[in-house]
């Protein structure tokens, strides 16, 4: 028996509870639950032998070098630790940041979200165990502490149809704007969808399955990993033509430089749904934009009611109403409107995306520092 299969082989029942606790020190932790369901997620993740490395990085990226010192212990050498980072990569278990340094690539090694990160990164592997599992640790505990920065990692922004010339929209605001600029491009399965098919829940929106994007690098990570495929651009914007035409809303990164871009239905993407479940979804979603209705051209339809992914539109006597509360501007109402009675109207304070994901999760991290100074100095 090598070193190698002689650490994965070693039992340690309490190996994902200390793995649970690890990854709760993140900037999104991972909490406990009574059920112990978050226990069955990290079991699918994480052999034991790769939950014991995981326990041994950090969120801020490190070296193998660095790593290893803290790993060496379990008589593994450096090579097979590297081989075993490379396999958790590949699963979804943990990232990878490839860099140059000196004329030379370098990987750096961290731990990673549950969302969005592990999970997505499971569309391959997906299971109807493993969903059913991840919806009930999100009603048990992870929308509440996925939520608490109130920083999204996702933000809304207007479908084309919807945008008109004095809304001076932003570079970053304008998806066929952000697809010509990536270098790369990869389509994937949504997660989401898939998962509501295996619980045999399929999605009322859209037929289609096929439609989340991860740019440049990250389109290049989903290819290594089995679950994406390099498209053009030309076909990017097929796609997202098609995902509009079905009322999807488009959900890029929360920064300038997007990673990735999702279309989205209220019907299954989970991170909608559990906006739902809150009073003020509108505090944690970021958007420029609201609709509002002129009730003078409304006839009542019913059009914008039925296209709503959020549940904002309300008709009384025969005149549509948006709930401001759960507007996300994503300007679907507007153009399914016949008599052209709804529009968007830019908030009086505009949003700007960080730069980069990095300066995103930088934001983050502090948030979630100074909340949890606050719970301790309560406590």
């Amino acid at each position: 028996m090598s070193q190698e299969q002689s650490f994965f082989e070693v039992k340690n029942p309490e190996i994902y509870r200390k793995l649970q606790k690890h990854l709760d020190k993140l900037p999104i932790g991972f909490p406990a639950t009574q059920s112990g369901v978050e226990l069955k997620l990290l079991k699918f993740i994480f052999t034991p032998g790769e939950a014991q490395i995981a326990i041994n990085l950090r969120f801020v990226p490190e070296s193998l070098k660095t790593i290893y010192r803290r790993v060496k212990k379990f008589g593994i050498n450096s090579k097979q630790l590297e081989e075993i980072l490379e396999r958790m990569h590949k699963k979804g278990s943990i990232r990878i940041t490839r860099i140059e340094e000196h004329g030379t690539h370098k990987n750096l090694f961290q731990n990673w979200f549950l969302v969005v990160g592990m999970f997505e990164y499971q569309v391959g592997r997906m299971t109807k165990e493993f969903y059913e599992n991840f919806e009930q640790y999100m009603e048990e505990g992870f929308r509440e502490e996925f939520m608490s920065t109130k920083i999204n990692q996702l933000r809304t922004i207007p479908v084309e149809k919807s945008i008109e010339p004095h809304h001076n929209i932003a570079t970053y605001d304008l998806l066929r704007e952000l697809i010509e600029e990536a270098e790369n491009i990869s389509v994937e399965e949504c997660i989401c969808k898939k998962g509501k098919d295996l619980l045999g829940n399929p999605c009322k929106q859209t037929k289609t399955r096929e439609h989340c994007f991860t740019f440049n690098s990250s389109a290049i990570n989903a290819v290594y990993r089995g679950y994406g495929r390099l498209i053009s651009k030309g076909y990017a914007l097929k796609i997202i033509e098609k995902a509009q035409e079905d009322g999807l809303i488009i959900q890029p990164t929360n920064s300038q430089k997007p990673n990735y871009v999702c279309c989205c239905c209220g019907c299954c993407c989970d991170l909608l749904i559990n906006l739902k479940k809150i009073e003020k979804p509108y505090e944690f979603i970021y958007s420029n934009y609201l609709a509002e209705v002129d009730a003078d051209l409304c006839i009542g339809c019913k059009n914008c009611l039925d296209r709503c992914q959020m549940d904002a539109i309300v008709i009384m006597a025969d005149i549509a109403s948006v709930n401001l509360e759960k507007c996300i501007g994503c300007g679907n109402c507007v153009v399914s409107c016949p008599e052209k009675a709804i529009s968007l109207v830019k908030k009086d304070s505009e949003f700007v995306p960080p730069i980069t994901t990095k300066d995103l999760f930088m934001q983050i991290m502090k948030k979630s520092a100074e909340l949890r100074s606050e719970k301790k100095s309560k406590n």
